[in-house]
């Protein structure tokens, strides 16, 4: 199951720049202020928990 990350609390905005997953103009900013797309980052999310399942 996806998990769907809340920023609602800690994300932000700024200008577009590029998503540091896919490239594409971002306003989003994760907590830690890096641009990247909800939806990425849960995407990526998702990846390394299936990748760390494989490897277990």
């Amino acid at each position: 199951m996806p998990r769907e990350l809340d920023w609602t609390r800690t994300g932000g905005a700024g200008d577009p720049v590029p998503c540091v997953l896919c490239g594409k103009p971002a306003i989003c900013r994760s907590p830690k202020g890096t641009p990247v797309h909800k939806v990425c980052a849960e995407a990526w999310v998702e990846q390394q928990e299936q990748a760390r399942k494989a490897v277990a």
